[in-house]
């Protein structure tokens, strides 16, 4: 389950990256399917994952309080994801919090250049 949360994070942060002109690659594809009435297959990727809907939520709700760095956001720690539980009164597993850190792995990539 945790690949497959992973496939699904690698395809959405790809798709999401603004180019140079601050324009992401799922904004170019939607126009396209606007203006041609056919969805581009870049736009469909791996299916979400429901049963790690948690996962990916509590990614997303610690990302979003992420810190920057001089080179892009700054990965998510340990303590980030104990602070955000604590705060939260969430619990997560052991392997929660490694898909956590697995999808931010992914995104930190993508941040910083990775394609």
């Amino acid at each position: 389950m945790i690949e497959d949360l992973v496939d699904y994070a690698e395809h959405e942060f790809s798709v999401s990256k603004p180019d140079k002109s601050g324009i992401s690659e799922r904004e170019h594809l939607e126009q396209v399917e606007r203006q041609t009435g056919h969805r581009p297959k870049a736009l469909d990727g791996p299916d979400f994952p429901l049963l790690m809907s948690h996962v990916w939520s509590a990614f997303i709700a610690i990302s979003n309080g992420r810190s920057m760095g001089f080179s892009g956001p700054s990965p998510i720690s340990y303590q980030d994801i104990k602070t955000w539980k604590e705060l939260t009164d969430t619990p997560l597993s052991s392997w929660e919090i490694r898909a956590i850190k697995m999808v931010d792995s992914v995104f930190i990539g993508m941040a910083h250049g990775a394609s």
